[in-house]
């Protein structure tokens, strides 16, 4: 029997008893919009919080959208009923910092099949959607059986397409959520063969529909997904991970544009899948295996207390680069595939709101131990070396966990239940009550032991004569150790000699901590900690891999979350070539008049610089360039190659402005972007006075470029608008206004060409404070200088707040361009040396737009230490400046500067800012660290690690952080 979940309908009623009129339209697949049918492209069948969480965001970015059937239960029907007017659904991503990026994914409609009459509307939605091309499942293995429910269903609904004339353009793509192998074939086999098709009218001609209209993909998933506190219907998932879905489609069936979707790879080449499974069970489950039963013996209960623990992460960074790694060999894949794959298992390790709990994952742990470790075991021995130490650590530690200890009272029970003893606890191990880690399994920590089973039994109960009192000797460690790891498929330690020797280490090591030695005692006597140093051949990769790995600080943007409307968050096609730097590219070279140009609506502007620029001449420029890489990163290879704008244009018509914004991040692999917030703009002060929500991703900035480039009457406007004086402590009020509401993190801005900054003979002049500021007034405005000192430097102080400024501008070299029209001056160093002299307790952060400048700023950033230099702005950020600018900064300052900046106005910008950037870091780094090692200095991985992560935001961070 089935009942409702979370309604206000009695909980005694059965489903075939609830009326239509009470949950009608979320139950029985009712559109909640009324063209979503005309849109609709996928039907998924299954609710569960991981196809919710991947697939369906997945299948909505390509531009259609999706039908959810739940398959027994009504709960996300009834969620759904709540959420009709929005007719969206929440996903909540954490973050690493604990923010919580929450996502509203559209849904045409939805209903169950639990009830009769949502069942037959399922049945019946074939027929309303012309343009379906997509059906998600959500089949656990144990659904993936003959005649199953689930297949018996998915069956009817197939034929139910096959009779209304479906998948003629296009075969229908079958994408399962569940990580059962080769689960797409299984699941064709089960349709083909199930009694409903076997059966129906017109059999032999369905069957041959499926054959060559259907396409059952296999796939593999990745994604840590729970559900928000309290909110089941809502999914709570880690960020996503590059191969959240690995789709395999070696008939071309999906669209190209699914292959960019961040968090899916679509593998169109025969094996490639099963070599991501590979990875996955080696480098991802084997790592998790290696280090519970250490951690469970050790009294870390939860897998995130690996984070900052001395041994256990750098005992796994030495297991993958001396055992696991030699998978590149075997499976003849280049170690740029592989590593990345730890790099990001890594960092998810380390994620602070998604530990699991250690021993719930020790479950099954002989199974994991011969799929997950020995295949590295024998793709180590196959290359000519031994397992490491670490490696026989992995196995003993194992078999440590497995060996029952003490008193055994539930033996008779099948599967039989064992108790085992955890290490003893430090004297400040806090104690932590008994509990059922999984259903009919306890740990008793107070009393020191746990229950565990293995498979049959037969592995504990050959170790149980190991951990009897009095403990074990060498020798029989050593036997049973042998006996039981042969019982390992490919295992032979009597008839290979490598074997042997690797079993005599494990029990060796094994009765070590049977006599007593704790398990993180162990070890750390292995010495994990120690460097794993590079060759010089391998430093390109593995610069590369760090460098593509870590994610990136963006220090200055203007981009704005979809929270803050469409008026300020900018994306698309139309929007980047509109761009000032292409606009003044374009106006240089067209017989078009500035004015006449920007008299056009932008959708015609946009289509004069495409002609101009892409189709009538080659896009060499960086601006160009820029353009083409993130069309390639979204997936629109065939509609550049074509030239194809209106193509380019209906893709982004189909893009969810706040899925739009998380899909850049991802992209361009950015923790967050520091956005600056100009109070001084009408269309951004009200929020910089009543902000919305802070998105997850983003920091604020505060911009004060009018003040002191002196732009009085917007100031003023501003000022007016908002009840106070035109004067500089009316201006003040409000900046105050701003920093409350807006928390932001520093203050930022744009010097004029001229700025001059001088030593003080005395105390600023306070009666400029008062002066008025409009057009009025018969005095002089006051002067950069004095803004600085009457203002903004006080407010920095005063707020703990450092000043960014961007400094070398020239306004208006050609105004009729507008924005474009700006150029390049001086940026007045002398200036910024005399600020950081004479405010040593304030915080500087400097650009230059000047090459010239360069050398300059760099030397003023070895001898202040209140500066911190930042990226490469504006006209600098193009390769040729980029290189020879961090090239001299990494000579004159090491690591203690922030690389690059995209300063993106326009989201799309960041795909490529940071594509461009980080393959150049990646060069300048690698020739960096071949000249060290000229020097007979050794550099390790971790050393690669570290330095870039500093540069890609860590040094900024740091000084925020530092005290002066």
């Amino acid at each position: 029997r089935q009942y409702l979940l979370g309604s206000p309908i009695s909980r005694g009623r059965r489903l075939n008893h609830i009326t239509m009129a009470e949950f009608g339209p979320t139950l029985r697949f009712a559109p909640l919009d009324e063209a979503a049918f005309e849109r609709t492209t996928a039907v998924c069948l299954g609710t569960g919080r991981f196809l919710r969480a991947v697939l369906v965001p997945a299948l909505v970015e390509l531009g259609g959208e999706v039908v959810l059937a739940q398959t027994r239960g009504t709960s996300f029907g009834a969620y759904m009923q709540g959420r009709k007017d929005s007719r969206t659904y929440e996903v909540d991503t954490v973050l690493q910092d604990g923010k919580v990026l929450t996502s509203r994914v559209p849904v045409a409609a939805c209903g169950s099949l639990g009830v009769p009459a949502g069942r037959a509307a399922f049945m019946a939605l074939p027929a309303k959607l012309p343009k379906l091309r997509f059906v998600g499942l959500g089949l656990t293995e144990a659904g993936i059986v003959h005649n199953g429910k689930s297949i018996l269903d998915l069956a009817e609904f197939l034929h139910a397409c096959f009779v209304a004339g479906l998948a003629k353009e296009h075969p229908l793509s079958m994408v399962n959520t569940d990580n059962m192998p080769f689960n797409g074939d299984a699941i064709k086999n089960h349709v083909h063969s199930c009694d409903y098709t076997q059966g129906v009218p017109r059999s032999e001609e369905f069957q041959q529909w499926l054959r060559n209209h259907v396409v059952f993909h296999n796939t593999m998933v990745d994604r840590i997904t729970s559900h928000r506190t309290g909110q089941p219907d809502v999914p709570r998932a880690e960020p996503l991970p590059a191969k959240a879905l690995v789709i395999e489609d070696l008939t071309g069936a999906l669209p190209q544009q699914l292959g960019s979707v961040p968090g899916v790879v679509v593998r169109s080449k025969p094996k490639l899948l099963e070599l991501d499974i590979a990875l996955k069970l080696r480098i991802a489950n084997g790592l998790h295996t290696a280090m519970v039963y250490a951690m469970s013996l050790g009294r870390i209960f939860q897998t995130d207390g690996c984070i900052g623990h001395p041994d256990i992460l750098p005992y796994l960074e030495q297991l993958f680069e001396r055992d696991i790694a030699h998978a590149c060999t075997e499976l003849s894949m280049p170690r740029l595939q592989v590593t990345p794959v730890f790099s990001e298992w890594m960092s998810r390790l380390q994620h602070p709101h998604f530990g699991l709990g250690c021993l719930f994952v020790c479950q099954n742990a002989m199974q994991k131990m011969g799929i997950r470790l020995l295949p590295s075991v024998k793709a180590t021995l196959a290359a000519g070396e031994e397992p490491s130490l670490f490696m026989v650590f992995a196995l003993a530690v194992i078999l440590r966990f497995l060996t029952p200890v003490g008193e055994q009272t539930k033996l008779s029970e099948q599967p039989p239940v064992f108790v085992g003893h955890l290490d003893a606890a430090k004297d400040d191990t806090p104690a932590v009550d008994a509990w059922e880690y999984t259903p009919g399994l306890w740990a008793h920590p107070s009393e020191g032991t746990y229950e565990f089973r293995d498979g049959d039994g037969l592995v504990p109960m050959l170790l149980r004569p190991l951990g009897r009192p009095g403990g074990c000797s060498v020798a029989a460690a050593v036997s049973i150790t042998s006996d039981v790891l042969s019982r390992l498929e490919g295992f032979d330690p009597r008839g290979c000699p490598e074997h042997g020797r690797l079993a005599r280490a494990v029990g060796m090591m094994l009765q070590r901590m049977l006599q007593g030695e704790p398990a993180m005692h162990v070890l750390a006597s292995l010495r994990p900690q120690q460097p794993l140093l590079l060759q010089e051949k391998q430093l390109e990769e593995a610069v590369r891999q760090e460098v593509e790995a870590a994610e990136a600080v963006d220090v200055h943007t203007h981009l704005f979350p979809a929270g803050h409307g469409t008026q300020l968050m900018r994306y698309g096609i139309d929007a980047m070539l509109t761009y000032h730097y292409l606009v003044s590219e374009y106006l240089a070279t067209s017989t078009d008049r500035p004015a006449e140009f920007y008299a056009l609506q932008q959708k015609e502007q946009a289509e004069r610089v495409w002609q101009g620029l892409f189709v009538k001449a080659s896009p060499i420029s960086e601006p160009c360039r820029g353009v083409l890489t993130t069309l390639n990163a979204l997936g629109l290879r065939k509609e550049v190659a074509a030239r194809d704008l209106e193509a380019i244009r209906t893709w982004y018509e189909g893009q969810d402005e706040e899925m739009f914004n998380e899909k850049m991040m991802r992209l361009a692999r950015l923790r967050y972007v520091v956005t600056s917030h100009d109070p001084f703009d009408p269309r951004e002060t009200a929020s910089c006075l009543e902000p919305p929500t802070q998105a997850p991703r983003y920091r604020s900035a505060l911009a004060l470029d009018k003040l002191l480039e002196g732009d009085w009457s917007a100031i003023c406007h501003t000022l007016k608008e908002a009840g106070k004086p035109c004067t500089l402590r009316g201006a003040t009020e409000l900046l105050q206004r701003c920093l409350e509401a807006l928390q932001p993190i520093f203050l930022t801005a744009a010097t004029p060409h001229a700025f001059s900054y001088e030593q003080l003979s005395g105390s600023p002049q306070e009666e400029l404070l008062d002066a008025a500021l409009d057009s009025s007034s018969a005095q002089q405005p006051p002067t950069p200088q004095q803004v600085l000192d009457l203002v903004v430097l006080p407010l920095c102080r005063s707020a703990g707040l450092p000043l960014s400024l961007r400094m070398g501008t020239q306004r208006g070299v050609c105004p009729e361009l507008r924005m474009a029209g700006d150029g390049v001056g001086s940026a007045q160093l002398g200036s910024l040396a005399q600020l950081c002299r004479g405010h040593p307790q304030i915080k500087f952060m400097a650009t230059v737009l000047s090459r010239g400048d360069q050398h300059e700023a760099a030397i003023m950033a070895s001898k202040f230490r209140n500066l911190h230099v930042w990226g490469c702005w504006w006209y600098c950020n193009n390769p040729s400046v980029v290189s020879e600018v961090t090239a001299l900064r990494l000579e004159m300052l090491g690591t203690g500067f922030t690389f690059q900046t995209s300063s993106a106005r326009v989201h799309d910008q960041l795909i490529y800012k940071w594509i461009h950037a980080r393959s150049l870091l990646a060069k300048l780094l690698t020739s960096k660290y071949v000249e060290l090692m000229s020097t007979g200095w050794c550099v390790s991985r971790g050393d690669v690690r570290r330095d870039v992560l500093r540069l890609l935001g860590g040094a900024f961070e740091d000084f925020l952080a530092k005290p002066l």
